[in-house]
């Protein structure tokens, strides 16, 4: 059990870790959202998000789910976007004025210590954030705490690393080409992936009913279209500044060959696997 001091240290590691991060992903904030819709969409649908509805996200980062869910639940509800890191959330913030979006709030706040009352929402929703908080089972209880009897939550992470090309490949060459942890700042985006994991976690919160759904893809992608730079620049941050650029170089050619290896045909051939578990209050 992770003790009060262990959260808090823990917290502030990823908070830290993120925000080096934080001007990478505001930069690629359009582009992640069209990647984002085949995870947003069964996510939303999870949850019972419905126009009209209280709806929470945490871990909202740059702004996805909760744009998206922002235009779904229509002016009659309203989505509060949250997240650890202010840096990242006011990414979500930025695009919100941009688009003109007027239903939403925006909460700087660890999951784990939700400073909403008792049954505030309707529904939950945290797309690709709980790996990272150092006790998951409170932030499950934290959402079952805020939302409304009948209320439904829905998280959304990693599989298993075995099932994910782009974590078994970076992680890889980070750290035999850059010398950089892979997990380094608790950077543990598969811990939640097997199956069963997010059960444990909705049963031991209370809730009154849940399950697990997987979510595969096998996307083709073109080797020269560079694909992995986005997903390199996102995943090292502020790391980036101080690479020369004889080192940055070493690092994109061994990402090629290192995807070199996955050619099928004339594509490129991934392997992603999420996982979604949902539970009813």
């Amino acid at each position: 059990m992770t003790n009060e001091t262990d959260t808090a240290k823990q917290q502030q590691e990823t908070r830290e870790n993120w925000a080096l991060r934080a001007g990478q992903w505001n930069a690629q904030a359009d582009h992640l959202a069209k990647l984002a819709r085949g995870l947003n969409e069964p996510l939303m649908a999870a949850a019972g998000v419905q126009p009209g509805h209280q709806v929470l996200d945490l871990a909202s980062g740059v702004g996805e789910p909760a744009l998206s869910m922002a235009a779904l639940v229509g002016p009659d509800g309203k989505v509060t976007a949250s997240d650890l890191v202010p840096e990242m959330l006011a990414g979500t913030e930025r695009r919100a004025r941009e688009q003109g979006v007027a239903n939403m709030a925006f909460q700087v706040t660890p999951m784990e210590e939700l400073p909403f009352a008792d049954d505030s929402f309707d529904a939950l929703t945290c797309r690709l954030g709980l790996m990272y908080t150092p006790s998951p089972e409170r932030a499950l209880a934290q959402a079952r705490r805020v939302l409304r009897p009948g209320g439904r939550a829905a998280f959304l992470v990693w599989g298993p690393k075995a099932d994910n090309s782009q974590f078994i490949i970076v992680d890889r060459i980070l750290q035999e080409v850059a010398g950089i942890d892979p997990h380094e700042g608790a950077f543990t985006p598969t811990r939640l992936g097997e199956d069963g994991a997010l059960n444990q976690l909705f049963a031991a919160a209370g809730f009154t009913e849940f399950e697990e759904q997987p979510l595969r893809f096998s996307p083709r992608v073109d080797l020269e279209s560079n694909f992995w730079r986005p997903q390199l620049a996102l995943r090292i941050g502020d790391n980036l500044k101080t690479m020369s650029e004889t080192e940055y170089q070493r690092l994109d050619d061994a990402m090629r060959d290192a995807y070199r290896d996955l050619v099928d045909g004339d594509r490129v051939q991934l392997q992603v696997h999420a996982r979604i578990g949902a539970g009813t209050v």
